[in-house]
C-alpha cells in the first residue's frame, strides 16, 4: 500500500523550498504527492499548495528523482457551483494526462441541497462522458455538507442517483466523520470509493463545528484524533474499486506541519 499527501495543507512550506519539501515527505516515507493543480500555465501570484502548469513541471521532474508518483490529482472548478466549462475542464484533463500519465481527476464541490447536487451530477457526467474514452475517470471528493440530512435523504445520494455509473468516490473520513459515522459512510458507498483522504480531528471538536467554521486546533495528526482511521482502512479489501494508495488530507494543524505528517504516516505504517 502507498502513503500519499495532498498538497493543500502545505502551502507555506512549498512556498519555502518547493524542490526541498518534495524531498522531505520523500524522506519520510511518502512515495506518492496528489497535487491540487491549476490549469493555467504560470503560477503568478497563486499560491504554491496550488500548482499551475510551471510548477507541476518542477514538482514533477524533483518528484521523478525520488521515485515519487501522482496517483491522482484534484482539479478546482468551482466550489458551490461547479463554474468552468465542461469543455474546458476536459481539455485540461487531457492535457495533464498527456504530460503526467494521470488518470484520476478530482473535484469536489461543497454542495448540501438538491439543486446543487443535481447540478454537479450533470456537470461531472458530461465531463466523464468526455475523458473516459481516454483512459481517464472523474472522482469526487466530499466535504461534510453532502452527508447532512435534506428533504429527499442527503445531498450524496442525490449527486450519485443523477451523475452515472462511472462517477467514482474519493472519501475524506475526516469530513465524513464530522457529519455521521464515517465507518458507516464509507460503507455505504463501498463500490463507489476508489481512494481514501484520511484527516482527522481532536474529540472534543467532533460535532460541535463544520467546515465552515472548524478552527485550526480541531485538526490533529493522523492517527491521533477521534476519527476511526484504523476501522476504516480495514475496509479497504471490500472495496471492490480502490487503488493502491491511502492519502493523508492534513488541511491545516496548529503546530508544525511537516512534523504532524511525520507522525501521521507513522501511525498509518502500523495500522496498515
Amino acid at each position: 500500500m502507498k502513503i500519499a499527501t495532498q498538497t493543500f495543507g502545505l502551502k507555506k512550506e512549498f512556498e519555502q523550498d518547493l524542490s526541498g519539501t518534495i524531498q522531505r515527505l520523500h524522506d519520510m516515507g511518502f512515495t506518492a504527492i496528489e497535487p491540487l493543480i491549476l490549469f493555467q500555465k504560470e503560477q503568478g501570484n497563486k499560491t504554491k499548495n496550488l500548482w499551475a502548469q510551471d510548477t507541476l513541471k518542477i514538482a514533477a521532474a524533483t518528484m521523478q528523482k525520488c521515485g515519487m508518483t501522482f496517483p491522482s490529482a484534484h482539479i478546482g472548478v468551482g466550489i458551490s457551483w461547479f463554474i468552468m466549462p465542461a469543455k474546458n475542464v476536459i481539455e485540461g484533463i487531457l492535457n495533464v494526462h498527456e504530460a503526467y500519465g494521470i488518470t484520476d481527476f478530482v473535484v469536489g464541490g461543497v454542495f448540501g441541497s438538491a439543486a446543487l447536487a443535481k447540478h454537479w451530477a450533470k456537470m461531472v457526467r458530461t465531463v466523464t462522458e468526455g475523458i473516459r474514452p481516454h483512459g481517464c475517470r472523474l472522482v469526487y471528493h466530499n466535504h461534510d455538507d453532502e452527508f447532512h440530512a435534506i428533504r429527499g435523504g442527503n445531498a450524496m445520494d442525490i449527486f450519485f442517483e443523477n451523475c452515472g455509473p462511472n462517477v467514482m468516490m474519493q472519501i475524506d473520513i475526516g469530513w465524513a466523520g464530522m457529519a455521521g459515522d464515517e465507518y458507516e459512510i464509507v460503507n455505504k458507498y463501498a463500490d463507489r470509493v476508489v481512494s481514501l483522504h484520511l484527516k482527522d480531528f481532536y474529540p472534543n471538536y467532533r460535532g460541535r463545528y463544520t467546515r465552515k467554521n472548524m478552527p485550526v486546533e480541531a485538526f490533529a495528526p493522523i492517527g491521533e484524533g477521534d476519527i476511526r482511521t484504523r476501522d476504516v482502512l480495514g475496509l479497504i479489501p471490500q472495496l471492490k474499486n480502490f487503488g493502491d494508495t491511502v492519502i493523508i488530507d492534513q488541511d491545516a494543524y496548529a503546530g508544525d506541519m511537516m512534523e504532524s505528517l511525520k507522525l501521521g504516516i507513522g501511525n498509518i505504517q502500523k495500522m496498515l
